[in-house]
């Protein structure tokens, strides 16, 4: 990928991380989440902050719709992670997908 490219990425059920190469950042600027067990957390490999509770819905179709989802838009989100603070997909449940642009090589 180059300065400018955007992405999007589907990220199943295992514990995943989305970590760019040394060097690079990425923004985030949508997140959608389909289910109420996994949670999403900024990480370094060894520290985590929570993004978004595990309980939370984010999607197109729910992001109104239920309790835990109330208030909560998906998009109009502005992370940026890189190699050493990145984001991590905890728990082996849910789907989650980011989506975003490269911004620094």
């Amino acid at each position: 990928m180059a300065i400018g490219d955007c992405y999007a990425v589907l990220l199943g059920t295992a514990t995943t991380n989305r970590q760019p190469a040394s060097g690079v950042l990425e923004e985030i600027s949508c997140f959608t989440k389909f289910g109420t067990t996994d949670t999403w957390v900024m990480w370094n490999g060894s520290s985590s902050v929570n993004v978004f509770q595990a309980t939370n819905i984010l999607s197109e179709t729910d992001d109104r719709g239920g309790t835990p989802a109330t208030g909560l838009n998906p998009y109009n989100t502005s992370i940026k992670i890189g190699n050493t603070v990145y984001i991590r997909k905890v728990g082996s449940t849910d789907i989650f997908g980011i989506s975003g642009v490269q911004v620094d090589a």
